[in-house]
């Protein structure tokens, strides 16, 4: 049985007189490598902001289902609550702490997942500590994992783009999510660390347990990694399917691949 993760249904998103997202639907299934595409201004950040929280869309319903079946209501949540509730998130810019270490970023993830509380770190009772020992060991864990043990300890700012965006993932795989979102996870990165990167992704769903949908440009990446993909133009859904679907698809071909962007267009076709 196909177990629910995202229901998405007649979303609209409006600023004023723009309508970033026209009656939106989407699904998602639990363990399941999803991906959104459409060119720049199609309304993809919007539907990331709407599905963490950040923007409360006017009409329509999104639902999360927890890892314990529990089906959740995300409009009208707070950020921070719909992150307690099994959603992590990256940015196409980085928003390390770029003055801390790779550790220290990753340990702020796993800090806020456990919820230590100011008081719990002004004043470091035994539990506190049991807590914060229990941090340090998943956040090795999770640098092991993504394959950053080695830089532990540089300046998160030191780091080049692929090893910036392993980062970003370890820190929100710190706070135990259920699905994560990646925005542009490609972006800055070379032809191998592109490689490396789906990899870790791969794994990051196979071995980890969690879902992923990603927003991301690069054709080659998102069709090799992704199962099913949305495509969205001037907010609107216009296909969805297989990579193999969305390749042939007139629709997208002519609304998306073939005259908004001819580069991409060829990247899909030879993806």
């Amino acid at each position: 049985m196909i177990s629910p993760l995202f229901d998405v249904r007649d979303v609209t998103l409006r600023f004023g007189g723009v309508v970033s997202l026209n009656k939106v639907n989407l699904h998602q299934s639990r363990g399941e490598i999803l991906a959104i595409i459409g060119p720049n201004g199609a309304g993809k950040t919007s539907l990331f902001n709407s599905l963490t929280g950040v923007y409360a869309p006017q009409e329509g319903a999104i639902v999360f289902t927890n890892s314990r079946g529990k089906a959740i209501s995300i409009i009208g949540k707070k950020p921070f609550r719909v992150s307690a509730a099994g959603v992590a998130r990256t940015f196409q810019a980085s928003r390390m702490f770029n003055a801390m270490t790779t550790f220290e970023n990753v340990k702020i993830g796993a800090e806020s997942h456990r919820g230590l509380g100011v008081v719990g770190a002004m004043f470091k009772g035994p539990g506190t500590r049991r807590d914060e020992h229990r941090s340090d060991i998943r956040t090795k864990e999770l640098l092991e994992f993504v394959g950053l043990t080695q830089q532990a300890n540089a300046i998160a700012s030191t780091l080049n783009y692929g090893a910036r965006r392993r980062l970003e993932i370890a820190r929100g795989l710190a706070t135990a999510p259920d699905v994560l979102l990646l925005d542009e996870p490609a972006a800055g990165t070379n032809p191998t660390e592109k490689l490396e990167l789906v990899e870790l992704i791969r794994k990051v769903r196979d071995e980890m347990g969690v879902s992923i949908l990603l927003i991301e440009h690069d054709m080659k990446l998102v069709m090799s990694l992704a199962e099913r993909l949305y495509v969205l133009n001037f907010g609107s859904v216009i296909a969805e399917g297989t990579p193999a679907e969305i390749r042939s698809n007139p629709s997208v071909i002519e609304a998306y691949l073939g005259s908004v962007d001819t580069g991409v267009a060829q990247e899909a076709r030879d993806a």
